[in-house]
């Protein structure tokens, strides 16, 4: 290992994390092809290890392909083409992951939305993208209902999470949970769907390596929601840079995957690269923290990808008390922050239980597919998010000047490398607000986050440029979207969103909404946030709706007239 860099050196010319890395880590190729035969080449010798494992169903590389021929098969017979956008509402099935390489394998682009959205929010994205085809959960058939009215939407395919489930427990959800949806016309459920594909001609899509593969989405720094573009690249070069790391992945492995389908994360890293690297990812629909401890303990996983609270639940799990955890040797820690004394909280636990290394920490954003930087086995440091990926190169930057700074002085932390997105979907305008071209004549995503770099290439977030809340799941809250919404009622004047803690939780915050009333407001208080209340479960999803709703007589500004937050975020506490 090479000796301590001086601090005046630039990041991205010297590179110091390279040190961690390998002869053969350094020189290897990326791969330059689909993510569907990304997945066949790295297991085509593999097709009886184990892919999936869907409560106890367990599901083969070889079934896997099949599945994905099949369900690929049917997409072409419901009239699905090259580049058709499909939108995909749903939480992680079996089915969601054929879905998602079939349309890779035809070149067509799934639009992948929370379940959880409103009817509203679900048109917005049917919209947007010009989707003429849903795939639902039926869970949410009834929202999707909504959304499809009087849209472009031709066909929508319903499945049940019961779809791949073993016998027994197929049987028992099903009389557990009746059906009670009213299908239209347009509905057609998975299993006869399947049937439809019958013999349809499979051909191969050239060049897809750099073509938008994928669409998911994020809050933008105005809190305004944006469709990322990821393409095939992106998410082979993810896998691929995790398989070139000091985290080691081998056949026969278990990766527990708790995180959604939606974001990056959950498909990229908790899908994706366990499946390239012939592991068996077990798929948890929707987690129950409360459950967590079981989970472990029932499938022993040697990975583990979830937000820092998860970790933190199992800090007071009895359930835990004396167990032998040496078992986990990658326990991730992605979405969120987690401050160092949670940290090592958790380090300590991991110690106590015999598990080998610390915690995992990981940055990245949604448009950089999830991950830019990690904790590695040994390679940790606490309170930071760990070095840059092998083939991607991170540094800081004056948000003033542009000019590349120090190692050891703040900035915006900035990100070359080949998760970078393609762009926002029908947005030049965001996308070169995010991805600039600097003096080195390289292409850099600006992710408006404040940090720094350590001389051993270790990166340290300290504050972030935007606005946004984030939750104990490590879903992020964007406070401008519930103004928007709180600010459609006719008695408010203004409206201001901030954070407040998450009682009720180990670490995680919520969002609290401070209104201002019109001077001329005669309606009691009681009724307008009621009124405001079923105003926002109408306009936000579910995991957007304010904790706590206060009316202030004026607003605190700063000196410069701007609203002061921190002043709301005091009150609110």
């Amino acid at each position: 290992m090479c000796e301590l860099l001086d601090a005046t050196v630039k990041p991205s010319v010297e590179k110091p994390w390279l040190k961690f890395y390998t002869d053969d880590d350094l020189s290897a190729e990326m791969p330059e092809c689909s993510m569907y035969d990304y997945l066949y080449e790295s297991n085509k010798d593999n097709l009886d290890g184990i892919a999936l494992n869907y409560f106890d169903r367990e599901i083969t590389y070889r079934e896997l392909f099949e599945n994905i021929q099949k369900t690929a098969q049917a997409y072409i017979a419901q009239g699905v083409k090259e580049n058709d956008v499909v939108l995909i509402c749903s939480v992680t099935t079996p089915e969601i992951v054929y879905s998602f390489y079939a349309m890779d394998l035809i070149g067509a682009i799934p639009n992948m939305v929370d379940p959880r959205y409103s009817p509203d929010g679900i048109r917005e994205y049917i919209d947007e993208v010009h989707a003429r085809y849903v795939c639902t959960i039926d869970a949410a058939y009834p929202k999707v209902q909504q959304a499809v009215e009087g849209s472009d939407v031709e066909k929508v395919i319903v499945l049940s999470p019961a779809e791949s489930l073993p016998t027994t427990k197929k049987i028992f959800y099903m009389l557990s949970n009746h059906d009670h949806n009213q299908y239209d016309a347009r509905c057609i459920n998975w299993s006869s769907f399947i049937a439809s594909g019958g013999c349809q001609a499979l051909r191969t899509i050239p060049d897809r390596a750099h073509k938008c593969c994928v669409i998911v989405h994020t809050g933008g720094t105005t809190g305004a929601s944006k469709c990322v573009m990821l393409c095939d690249n992106n998410f082979n070069a993810l896998a691929f840079q995790f398989g070139h790391c000091r985290i080691k992945f081998h056949r026969g492995q278990r990766f527990l995957n708790v995180m959604p389908p939606f974001i990056a994360y959950g498909f990229g890293f908790g899908v994706h690269l366990p499946l390239c690297s012939g592991v068996t990812s077990i798929i948890i629909p929707q987690l129950d923290p409360q459950k967590l401890a079981g989970l472990i303990l029932k499938y022993k996983p040697e990975h583990m990808a979830g937000v820092p609270s998860h970790y933190q639940f199992l800090l007071n799990d009895k359930r835990l008390n004396g167990k032998d955890l040496s078992f986990l040797v990658n326990g991730c820690a992605g979405g969120d922050g987690i401050s160092v004394p949670a940290e090592m909280a958790v380090n300590e636990f991991f110690k106590e239980h015999n598990s080998k290394y610390p915690l995992t920490k990981g940055y990245g954003m949604t448009e950089l597919c999830a991950v830019a930087c990690a904790c590695m086995s040994d390679v940790n440091k606490p309170g930071s998010v760990g070095i840059p990926l092998v083939n991607t190169v991170v540094s800081v930057f004056d948000p003033e000047t542009g000019e590349e700074l120090n190692i050891g002085e703040k900035g915006e932390i900035c990100v070359c490398g080949p998760t970078m997105m393609i762009g926002y979907y029908e947005n030049e305008a965001e996308t070169a607000n995010v991805i600039r071209r600097h003096s080195d004549g390289k292409l850099w995503v600006h992710t408006g986050d404040i940090g720094y770099m350590d001389e051993d290439g270790f990166v340290f977030i300290d504050a972030r440029i935007k606005r946004v809340i984030i939750r104990h799941d490590g879903f992020k809250v964007f406070p401008t979207i519930i103004e928007n919404a709180v600010a459609k009622h006719p008695a408010v004047a203004v409206c201001a969103a901030v954070s407040t803690p998450d009682k009720t939780k180990p670490q995680g915050n919520l969002p609290c909404v401070h209104i201002v009333l019109k001077k001329d407001v005669t309606e009691p208080k009681e009724k307008i946030l009621d009124e405001i209340v079923q105003l926002c479960r109408k306009e936000l999803p579910e995991y957007m709706q304010p904790a706590l709703v206060q009316f202030q007589n004026t607003m605190p500004y700063t000196s410069i007239g701007k609203i002061d937050f921190r002043a709301l975020e005091a009150v609110s506490a």
